[in-house]
Formats: structure tokens, sequence, C-alpha cells
């Protein structure tokens, strides 16, 4: 029987210095079986790069890690897996041409007696790890034919197949909905009462409430407190991670709609995912947008930005939009910012500079079609102070920010612009409270300024926080229009999961066609 009291793995004084930012100053940390351990704080607190060390995926310039009591160097996640120590991160690591099964065995595929991949037990085995999790996909599949949804939970498949010790799980469920999230917190608190130890980094209070017993706080790289969470409530944890009281957590402001500035009319996609959709959008309007992975609501965000092929009428304006090309979103007034960071918005080889200016070419171009460099480092900068980007210099590749922090880059650029419209789709995903936050008055800013603002959440209270209407999208369909007045998670969840009527009333600037 497992000693539940004997951390399985401690770290002590660990240190982590990049260029300009010290990412981790002396921390402390200790991990024990059968515990769900919370590690938490604002972006840039040093959470991710903890997670790093723990599994062997950077070095520490000081400090000491012990696993069961030994003192060990974790000099790769091959080391770390040996050790039972194993991560999931938000940022999706398959190799997206191979099959589910390739990439949850990926580097231990079954052998048959003569040395030759035992594909019938490959598969048989994949099965089973996907069983485990109730995720329904042929292990044939090719990665790159899957939802982001179905890639973060192949991920999590893959880290539950190899009998780990140490699950940690960094933002695991940012790409996940909500039915998805709560099958794998049901498979954690299991794993807990085997005796697992996990490390939950997540920034929604309700996950880290519904499995943790205890939080690590770190804040500005720095150990804050470890608490008991039973004695800890939500408002005194926040308090811990930002170090203030956060007050009127969504903002507050009185809608003054304007003329109606964007139209859309009968907007689909090809492939039949979205169907014929109507919806007008007044200036100083926030319209969220609801509804399961698959019910059209991401290809509709994906649509407007230009970012997939579409038919239909759209215009910003009363000016007609060409469909299917970024730049031409761009130029009629339609920012978009994607739900895949990574894959969609950001060139992690890049420096946070580009990645910040690689939209803004028709404000910082110089002569003769010149970049204007003086110009363009000086809104940079001003850009870093104004969304408040944890970093000490534009000049490092965008690959060493925190997730929260690519995201304020992201957004940041597309703000910058002022676009008459703003199409976000999951803005806050991997954002912790604090910056949570600012969004959403950036958001309640924009609006005022009289944008119309269209924010597509997988996140029900956010949503109900800060939109003046939630349209609710089921089976390629815009079933429903819920007011503020007329909105709560309980109506909105079951026309999500079940349609509404197709004789409902809907509002006279937003409407869907069946």
């Amino acid at each position: 029987m497992t000693d539940r009291s004997e951390p399985i793995l401690r770290l002590a004084g660990i240190s982590k210095t990049y260029p300009g930012v010290k990412a981790l100053q002396n921390v402390d940390f200790v991990v024990r079986a059968g515990e769900v351990h919370a590690l938490t704080g604002e972006n840039g607190s040093g959470k991710s790069t903890l997670a790093k060390v723990m599994s062997g995926m950077i070095q520490p310039d000081a400090g000491q890690i012990y696993v069961d009591g030994r003192e060990r160097t974790i000099p790769s996640p091959a080391a770390a897996i040996a050790l039972g120590i194993v991560i999931i991160s938000q940022e999706l690591t398959l190799a997206p041409t191979l099959t589910v099964a390739e990439n949850i065995f990926l580097g231990r595929l079954p052998r048959n007696r003569f040395g030759l991949v035992d594909w019938p037990r490959l598969e048989r085995d994949a099965e089973a790890a996907l069983d485990r999790l109730g995720v329904h996909v042929s292990p044939r599949a090719k990665v790159s034919d899957l939802s982001v949804e179905l890639r973060q939970e192949i991920e999590i498949a893959r880290a539950l197949s190899s009998n780990a010790r140490v699950l940690i799980l960094d933002e695991a469920t940012s790409s996940l909905s909500e039915a998805a999230t709560a099958r794998l917190l049901d498979l954690v608190r299991k794993e807990r009462d085997a005796g697992m130890a996990v490390v939950m980094i997540t920034h929604r209070m309700p996950e880290i409430y519904s499995a943790a017993s205890v939080a690590t706080v770190l804040r500005d790289g720095q150990f804050v407190a470890t608490a008991p969470l039973s004695e800890t409530d939500e408002q005194k944890l926040v308090r811990l991670m930002v170090g203030r009281e956060i007050q009127d957590f969504y903002g507050k402001r009185s809608v003054a709609a304007g003329e109606t500035i964007i139209e859309i009319d009968k907007l689909a996609t090809p492939q039949g995912i979205l169907g014929p959709t109507t919806v007008s959008v007044r200036r100083g309007e926030i319209l969220g947008v609801a509804g399961l992975v698959g019910s059209g609501k991401a290809e509709f965000g994906l649509a407007l930005g230009g970012a997939i092929a579409a038919t239909g009428s759209v215009k910003v304006a009363g000016r007609e939009v060409a469909l299917g090309d970024p730049r031409k979103a761009i130029q009629a007034g339609i920012g978009f910012v994607p739900d895949d960071r990574k894959a969609s918005a950001l060139l992690l080889v890049r420096s946070i500079l580009e990645n910040f200016s690689l939209a803004w070419f028709d404000r910082i171009g110089g002569r003769a079609g010149m970049l204007n460099l003086r110009g363009e480092q000086a809104e940079v900068d001003a850009a870093i102070r104004t969304y408040r980007v944890a970093t000490g210099s534009s000049s490092p590749a965008i690959s060493t920010l925190s997730g929260g922090n690519q995201q304020k880059v992201i957004l940041g650029r597309t703000f910058v612009r002022r676009p008459d419209v703003l199409v976000l789709s999951e803005p806050t995903r991997g954002i912790d409270v604090g910056a949570k936050s600012e969004i959403y008055r950036m958001l309640q800013d924009a609006a005022e300024a009289g944008a119309a603002v269209i924010v597509i959440s997988s996140e029900l209270p956010e949503l109900l926080g800060i939109a003046d209407r939630i349209a609710v999208f089921f089976e390629g369909s815009l079933e429903k229009v819920f007011d503020r007045a007329s909105a709560d998670e309980e109506a909105i969840a079951h026309v999500a999961v079940a349609g509404a009527s197709r004789h409902h009333q809907t509002s006279p600037h937003i409407g869907a066609s069946a």
C-alpha cells in the first residue's frame, strides 16, 4: 500500500531565468500520492515553467528535484516518463500525419516476436485507452482530420496509457467541451483514489474546487502559499493569485446600441457544418455565441474571419465583404481571433515584436514599401504596456511566453486596429482570472467605442457575464437567441443539447435560417 503522506515528487529552491525575465525564483513544491494538487497563479506567474521542469522539458538553473525521496536529474521528457511523471499540455504535441493509435503509443509501439509492429494489438490497446476516457473515434483515423477537442482527448489518452504515477494537467481542459471536461475530471478523481498524484494547472475555479484538495499559488515566479482548499474560498484564492481584490469581474456598462454595423445573410460552409445563418449586430452590442463542439459555432467565426470558404453574404457598414479571404476581411473592418493560437495565430519561431506587428504593415510601412523599424518598435512597445504582456523585451521568440501572454499579443494586435467588428473565438482560453477581467473590460470598451463584438465561447458563465444577447447553435443552425433578461445556464444548455422549436421568437436584429 502506498504511503500517501510521503511525497512522490518534491522540488526545492527551483529557479529559472530567461532573457529579461525571472520565470521562477527559489520555488518549493510538493506532490503526494492520492492527491490532486492545484498549481495556480496569473499568466506569467511561473506555473507552466515549473510544470516543464517537473516533466523534463527544461532544466532549472538552480534547485533540487526529489523523486521518492531520492535526488534526481530529469534531463528529458523520456526520463520523466521513465520515472512515472507525465505532462498533458494545452499546446498539443501530436504528430498530425499519424493515426490516433500511432500517436497514443508513439515511441512505444507494441512489437511481435519478429520485432515488427503488432498492428492488431496496437489498435486493441488504443481502443482500450480511448474507452477509458469515453472517447469515440477510430484508432485508424488520421489526427490531422480531427477537431482540436478530439486531439486534446487523444493527448490525454496517450498520457494515461503510460501508467503515470504523477500526472500533470497543464490547462488540459482548455480545448474541451463541458461534457469532455466532466469526463476527464471524473477520471482524475478515480486515478487519485487509486493512488495517482495529479498536478492540476487551470484557471477554471469550478474545476479546481471539484477535484483538488490543496492549492499552491505562484506570483511573479515566486512561491506565495500552499493552502488546503477546504479552508480557502474562491475569493481568497483569487486574492492570493493576483495580490489584490478583483471587483466587478465582468465589468458593467449600459447598452447603447447604434445602427446595424454587420449584416450576415445565409452564411454557410460548403461542407454543411454551418447551415445558412442570418444575423445582424449593432454598434455597441456584444453578441455571445454558444453551442456544443460541432454545432457550427466555430465555423461561424472562421467564416466571418475569412479563414474558411463560405457562401452567402456579409456586409460591414453596408459594404459587401469578400468571403474566404482573411486579408479582405481585415480590410473590411473585421478583426478575427481564432481559437487555436498555436496553429492559426502565431509564428512561434518569430519574435514577440514580429508577432505583434505582422498585421500592422499598413500602419508601420515606410516609403517605397519598406518597413519603418523605429515606428514598428514604438508601436509594439506601447502595445506591450497597454496589454500588460509579461516580458522584459520584444526580442525573444513568442514561444517563450506563457500561453496567456501569447493570447494577449494576439488580442492586442487585433484591438489596436480598432475594427468595426470584433469576432473572438474562445478569447480567454488559458487566461488567468486577472487577465480575464482585463480582457472583459477591453471588450466592453470596444463596444462602447462603437464596435460590434461577437464572442464565441464554451464558458457559459463568461457569456452570461459579458453579452447583451446569446445566440445558441445546434447542428449547424442558429437555434435561438436569448436576451440578457431571459438567459440562464440551464436554458442555454438545453438548446445547445436538444435544439429549440422552429417557431421561437427571435430578435429583429438577430435571426436564423432553418
